[in-house]
């Protein structure tokens, strides 16, 4: 079962090396601005490439994307595979943290 996770305390896991965040939007989007670290795996190749992408079904996920809705959906996805230790991010945007990209001050 997933749940949602604050930016708080999901940075404070990233910073532990106790979890690892989750990028589910598409690669144009990752390239533009992405949490530092964090693994692309675009919504539509949840089903088909997590295996290859997240081999540690037991690891700690931090699933996120552009606004929340896409992550709700891979979570689902990704439980629907196995994946037990799910967290929901919601959205970049919301992001209060470091972000790394190609950014030019807009998502």
């Amino acid at each position: 079962m997933s749940e949602k996770i604050t930016a708080a305390d999901a940075i404070r896991l990233l910073d532990a090396h106790e979890a690892a965040a989750v990028d589910v939007r598409e690669p144009d989007e990752f390239a533009v601005g992405h949490i530092p670290g964090a693994k692309l795996l675009p919504l539509g190749q949840v089903l088909s490439r997590a295996a290859e992408v997240l081999p540690d079904k037991n690891a700690v996920w931090l699933v996120y994307c552009r606004t929340g809705r896409r992550s709700a959906d891979a979570v689902r996805k990704l439980e629907s595979l196995g994946y037990t230790r799910l967290y929901d991010l919601g959205g970049i945007l919301s992001w209060p943290y470091e972000i790394e990209g190609d950014f030019e001050g807009h998502f």
